[in-house]
């Protein structure tokens, strides 16, 4: 929906007039509502690592930080949100039944990867070994799950077209982190910050999913039957094989990289690391945000996907450009507030992570469009790329010393795959919407 032909009645009629068009357009509102949720959480997130690294040792972070990305890898690349931004926009009387396919298949999965991962425990290094007490396994496979159905919610969420729900699920979320990192301070002394993370999303699953499957997916199916064409199982079906490769890659280079350097590293120099990392990747959820939304406004509406392409293109150098000069800038100085040596061992490696926020960005929107135009082959060649880019040179230049070379690794591979796919980007934005590549209807 362009700016001009975007429904009025969205805001009041007091407010800003840019601010009107901007929340009137949905692919704006989507977007803005997940740029909020990466915000309000980020915020979250620093209170939540600053007051960890106060708690605990380094090597207590460290040791938790490990087992949290192996959790976040192993329910994150299971999951079937591609599935479910793509094609919820265009369902309606099966909705209901989409949702529950794409948990149980992504559940089932992330219990037999945590199991794989716990047979296997002798390849990952010394901050896994605890992993070997079977009650610790048990969690293990527990919270895996979990986390694998907590992020599909906020794929079920953006597919609804209400990601508004995403920041307030994720801000209740992080206070609750908060509590109970106080909370299990004392009690568990070893293991608090990885249970801190994972329970109160155990939790939460219960009335999060109560609220989409009695409110939210009655509303989508009264307010969409009847409108389109639908895709079949057919279209599903052809679509899943190449997305969730696509898929899996990008999650796997969030959260699998940190678990191989992992491997690496002592767990006092890992916490250094990892806190770098987790902070970094704040900034990559922005990235991603204007991706999702632009798949959503786009399966909604082929007809304006060279219109919402451009438009998503502008705001991610707007928005994505002063970010990444920021923290660019004031990494090391915003790292000393954590004590130890989080800023000295951890700050150069943020600042370069910084410098690959833009082309991780025009990845991103890329395979957004790729996403529409079903071209998933493609989405899963580039993400492959990328992942196998990264995993070949990291463990060669991994120093303890030296954490930034991790980074130099992460903007080079992603600065010559961002250069490779630019010009397919331009080409989508500048043109028109009979000439626009996917823009038809699924039949």
């Amino acid at each position: 929906m362009s700016e001009a032909s975007a429904p009025r009645e969205v805001l009041a009629p007091d407010a800003p007039g840019w601010l009107r068009r901007e929340l009137s357009n949905p692919l704006f509102r989507n977007a803005y509502a997940l740029v909020a949720n990466g915000g309000l959480t980020g915020l979250l997130g620093l209170a939540y690592w600053a007051l960890g690294a106060k708690l605990y040792s380094p090597d207590d972070m460290g040791r938790n930080w490990a087992v949290i990305q192996a959790i976040m890898f192993v329910g994150s690349v299971t999951m079937l949100n591609f599935l479910l931004i793509r094609f919820v926009p265009q369902t309606a009387r099966h909705t209901r039944a989409l949702v529950l396919a794409c948990y149980a298949a992504g559940a089932v999965a992330a219990a037999v990867l945590a199991l794989g991962f716990l047979l296997t425990l002798d390849l990952w290094g010394e901050s896994f070994s605890h992993l070997r007490n079977w009650k610790m396994a048990l969690w293990f496979l527990a919270m895996a799950v979990a986390w694998n159905l907590w992020n599909q919610q906020e794929g079920v969420f953006t597919g609804l077209r209400h990601a508004g729900w995403v920041p307030v699920v994720n801000v209740l979320f992080g206070v609750a982190k908060l509590a109970l990192l106080v909370a299990l301070f004392r009690a568990f002394p070893d293991d608090g910050v990885t249970l801190s993370w994972f329970v109160p999303a155990m939790v939460m699953l219960v009335p999060v999913s109560l609220f989409i499957f009695g409110r939210m997916l009655p509303e989508h199916r009264r307010r969409n039957f009847g409108r389109g064409a639908r895709p079949t199982h057919r279209d599903i079906a052809r679509y899943a094989g190449g997305a969730y490769l696509g898929g899996a890659f990008q999650y796997a280079s969030i959260s699998l990289i940190p678990v191989v350097v992992a491997a690496h590293l002592s767990s006092s120099t890992n916490a250094y690391f990892q806190m770098a990392w987790a902070l970094g990747m704040m900034l990559d959820l922005l990235a991603l945000t204007l991706s999702m939304s632009l798949t959503v406004e786009g399966a909604f509406d082929h007809g304006r996907l060279a219109e919402s392409a451009r438009a998503a293109l502008r705001r991610t150098l707007t928005l994505m450009t002063p970010v990444m000069v920021l923290v660019a800038i004031a990494a090391p100085i915003g790292l000393r507030f954590f004590g130890h040596e989080y800023a000295e061992r951890g700050g150069p490696l943020l600042q370069v992570l910084a410098l690959a926020v833009l082309p991780k960005a025009l990845i991103e929107l890329y395979i957004g469009v790729l996403r529409v135009q079903n071209r998933t082959r493609l989405i899963a060649a580039l993400q492959a790329a990328r992942l196998a880019g990264v995993l070949a040179l990291v463990p060669v230049v991994v120093d303890p010393d030296l954490l930034a070379t991790i980074g130099l690794v992460i903007v080079g591979v992603n600065t010559i795959v961002a250069a490779l796919v630019l010009p397919g980007l331009l080409n989508v934005t500048r043109a028109t919407p009979s000439t626009a590549p996917g823009g038809r209807d699924i039949p």
